[in-house]
């Protein structure tokens, strides 16, 4: 009777040792077939944004202008930009730039900072990328944690380029209810969520 119940538990640890070994090496989104989603418009954003709780009034809008990042010299020609902060601190971004080639510029502005990320020793989570000539985007959930410093960097954020428009939403944190409205929001998009 022993030797049954001894052989019962090694199948089982055996098993779940199969079961956590074969999760283990899971570190990639699926792809995401950019050809297949929506061109969005900013009347589109404006509706998604709606469906989280903010409303126009909390966006700020720049058009038919440029702008640059204080951690960059280039500038980006836009027609249209919007950005909202919600007010469980996640950032919410729609550019559409005067061409494609601003866009690209502007996609791989953010892409940058991303890119040490997706295979570092430090980063627990998943990630999904491709760059292609006028599509690409990002995906990545998880953290990254700097023992140098203790500090830990929360990502759900996602980014996607589709012609000349850049969407970049990039959660505050990693907390259900922040990861839960990055979902809605790209939901409500039509866009795929990390």
């Amino acid at each position: 009777m022993k030797a049954s119940r001894l052989f019962a538990v090694i199948a089982l640890l055996s098993a779940a040792a199969v079961l956590f070994a074969g999760c283990a090496g899971i570190t990639h989104e699926p792809t995401v077939d950019m050809s297949s989603l929506s061109a969005i418009d900013d009347s589109a954003f404006f509706d998604a944004l709606n469906e989280i709780g903010i409303g126009k009034d909390d966006v700020k809008i720049m058009s038919d202008t440029s702008f640059s990042f204080a951690n960059d010299d280039r500038d980006y020609a836009i027609e249209i930009s919007l950005d909202a902060t919600s007010e469980k601190g996640n950032q919410y971004s729609y550019t559409r730039c005067v061409d494609e080639a601003n866009a690209k510029a502007l996609f791989e502005y953010y892409y940058d900072n991303y890119d040490q990320i997706f295979d570092a020793k430090d980063f627990s989570g998943i990630s999904s990328h491709e760059v292609g000539s006028n599509t690409a985007y990002v995906l990545i959930d998880g953290r990254y944690d700097d023992k140098t410093t203790n500090l830990y960097t929360p990502y759900h954020d996602a980014i996607f380029l589709k012609g000349d428009t850049v969407i970049a939403v990039i959660a505050s944190d990693y907390e259900l209810s922040i990861e839960k409205e990055v979902n809605d929001f790209l939901n409500a998009l039509g866009y795929p969520h990390p």
